[in-house]
């Protein structure tokens, strides 16, 4: 019977927080309380399993006579999976950064994901891919794959797009469009974007937009979406 009821217990937990995950998803209208339930969730429904194992050690051997030694074992268990859950990943890291050398700003290339380093911290690594794309992956995920180090490039240089204006768009508003969408694309980093507006002795316009980017063909991007911007504004006048 007190296995039966152990058994149903784990149904129920495992069903309600199925079902409080699927309602985080699909009915929580904020984004950021989305996000937040989301990221709380599975930290109590760890809690939870924690205690109900706990719970049914003493529901299934509580009369045991070796019930206490039983309890100490899980302890112990439950301890030092979390202890490893949590610091897998930094120890990974630790060992990796040593044999690698990696720093921010090189370009990596693994079986799993590639791109240019954003960031390092202490459980993961932060790349940006060749889509502009932020990917976050955990160091024991790479700790075992093979790394392809490409030879440095001169993907830090600045990039400078020329690009042709009608004569209305020859505006400070027009720059600040511009400057605002570029600070808010993914593929520019800092040093923040320098923009002239410059009329040639011909009346023609043309604007020199300087930035950077993490990688050479995330300039293409960028100039391109500069482009249809421009382009999208002129048709909406």
């Amino acid at each position: 019977m007190n296995l039966l009821i152990f058994a149903i217990t784990g149904l129920v937990i495992f069903l309600l927080f199925r079902l409080l995950n699927r309602i985080a998803k699909a009915f929580v209208g904020k984004r950021q309380l989305r996000s937040a339930l989301l990221r709380v969730l599975p930290v109590v429904e760890l809690v939870v399993w924690v205690a109900f194992s706990f719970w049914g050690v003493l529901v299934l051997f509580g009369q045991h006579q070796y019930y206490d030694l039983i309890v100490v074992l899980l302890a112990v268990l439950v301890i030092f999976g979390l202890a490893w859950f949590v610091f897998r990943d930094f120890l990974a890291g630790v060992l990796l950064k040593s044999e690698k050398a990696l720093y921010p700003g090189q370009v990596i290339k693994t079986p799993i994901v590639e791109g240019k380093i954003k960031s390092m911290g202490f459980r993961n690594i932060e790349l940006v891919n060749e889509a502009g794309e932020t990917v976050n992956v955990p160091y024991s995920r790479l700790s075992n794959q093979l790394f392809i180090i490409p030879p440095e490039n001169e993907d830090s240089l600045p990039h400078q797009a020329k690009i042709p204006l009608l004569p209305k768009q020859a505006s400070e508003q027009t720059k600040e469009k511009v400057y605002k969408y570029l600070m808010a694309m993914p593929w520019v980093i800092s040093p923040a974007p320098g923009i002239q507006i410059v009329k040639t002795s011909e009346g023609h316009h043309f604007m020199y937009v300087t930035f950077y980017t993490y990688m050479r063909t995330h300039a293409l991007i960028v100039e391109e979406k500069i482009k249809a911007l421009l382009k999208e504004d002129a048709e909406a006048d």
